[in-house]
């Protein structure tokens, strides 16, 4: 539904309203998400008034940036605050699922919850004078795509506690939870294991409603064709790899429940594997994640200084192959045996030179300051990752985990988890940067498809 743009803006400057405030709504509802999976964790537990007030601060700022994005503030803030609380349906039925015995409870309910937000998205736009030109297309398109490799960074950490706790089985059933409708689980039941692995399949439906509006959003603006098929691909993989958890939890052997909790279960060899290839494609969709988040950058698209010699192709690529490689030993120590404990560590000092020596190249004179700056930033995560790995391993023991061993012990196993996806994720962006075409040694030029002249 196309709604045009303010007179005496330039389409190139300007958007709709729904297309300067979408995007801003969907960051608000990740915020949210995190927000309340994090307050809600059981060594965190936090007062529910505290919650509260977070939410509403993440409301109110949505309302205030949406009002800055557009210039009819009010209608800016109601669309953003809108599609926020549309994306809280998915978790908001938990809540009321007790409720909804009562149909007229259930609407008034949810009715409240619209409009609480919309209120609050409101007084956020009465916080700043009308502007006087709205976002451009590439904003918002940023915007979007940064709203996706949050959410995924996020559901990569999620996914580590899940490991790290052994909780992965504490829901014995998939698509529905103990055999009712995953988005109607009352809040009571979500205890211990069952938070952490129903939580994560709520958050993973969360991505992938954020990746498919993604890509729809960046069709719909005309972005680059790279930026668009490459969304499509996100698509695509963020539906893979729902399914790839849920089979891994039908194809277990068996499962004893006492008391609606899981108390034990026998994995089959296919599960087994199904574990190790979930954890190992959910962190190539985060590098996919980050390529579209520098795709859609303005420093991506506007014209570079500088030239990347053809022996640094070979040497980055290698790099990425080797933390890849790196990737799947330690996805092979986590959930398989500990005999690959000793390749995964002599890999992690190989690759770490190879990082070092690109890091190195990356400083030549003539390098684009851009592939400079993420070779830097590369270093100095793996020269992290590479130490914190050696203290997760003192503290995790040198045993695969079958239970949780202590709040300690897993976060320092899921920070390790979640800084070795990052690390391939900034690999990845250095691909693309030393890959790029059009450098030179005064300026270059992007090779992007310029994005059309289109409003919604």
């Amino acid at each position: 539904m196309g709604i045009a743009a303010d007179p005496g803006l330039s389409p190139k400057e300007s958007m709709g309203v729904f297309g300067s405030s979408f995007p801003v709504g969907v960051l608000v509802a990740v915020a949210m998400w995190t927000s309340g999976y994090i307050a809600r964790l059981p060594f965190v537990d936090a007062h529910p008034a505290l919650l509260f007030v977070v939410l509403a601060v993440l409301v109110l700022l949505g309302g205030r940036f949406a009002a800055l994005a557009h210039p009819r503030r009010w209608s800016a803030a109601l669309t953003a605050t809108g599609t926020a609380a549309t994306f809280d349906l998915l978790v908001l039925g938990s809540y009321l699922a007790e409720d909804f015995a009562d149909t007229g409870h259930a609407i008034l309910a949810v009715s409240g919850f619209f409009g609480t937000m919309m209120l609050l998205g409101l007084l956020g736009a009465a916080t700043v004078s009308p502007v006087k030109q709205s976002w451009s297309q590439e904003k918002g398109q940023h915007g979007m795509c940064l709203s996706t490799f949050i959410a995924t960074l996020v559901m990569i950490a999620i996914g580590g506690l899940v490991t790290s706790e052994e909780a992965g089985m504490a829901v014995p059933d998939w698509p529905a939870s103990f055999g009712e409708n995953m988005f109607l689980l009352p809040l009571s039941r979500m205890t211990g294991g069952i938070y952490y692995e129903h939580a994560h399949r709520l958050y993973g439906t969360l991505v992938g409603l954020v990746t498919l509006s993604t890509m729809v959003y960046l069709f719909r603006q005309g972005a680059g064709r790279g930026l668009r098929w490459g969304a499509a691909l996100a698509s695509i993989q963020v539906i893979f790899q729902g399914i790839l958890g849920g089979i891994r939890v039908t194809e277990v052997n068996s499962v004893t429940e006492v008391g609606g909790q899981v108390v034990d279960w026998q994995e089959s060899t296919w599960s087994l594997a199904l574990r190790v290839i979930h954890g190992v494609d959910g962190q190539l969709f985060l590098a996919l994640t980050a390529v579209l988040l520098l795709l859609s950058s303005a420093s991506w698209n506007r014209p570079a200084a500088g030239e990347v010699p053809k022996a640094d192709r070979y040497w980055t690529l290698a790099m990425a192959l080797g933390l890849l490689c790196q990737l799947i030993l330690g996805a092979l120590s986590r959930h398989v045996s500990r005999d690959w404990m000793i390749p995964h560590i002599v890999g992690a000092f190989l690759v770490l030179g190879l990082i070092m020596v690109v890091g190195a190249r990356c400083t030549m004179p003539k390098m684009p300051a851009s592939r400079a700056r993420t070779g830097l930033v590369l270093g100095v995560l793996a020269t992290i990752q590479v130490t914190l790995g050696f203290y997760a391993l003192a503290v995790t023991g040198a045993e695969v985990r079958t239970a949780s061993s202590g709040v300690h012990e897993t976060l320092v196993a899921t920070f390790h988890q979640s800084l070795g996806a990052l690390i391939l994720s900034v690999a990845a962006v250095l691909l693309c940067w030393t890959f790029r075409d059009g450098y030179s040694g005064e300026f270059g030029h992007s090779g992007a498809d310029s994005p059309k002249e289109k409003t919604l």
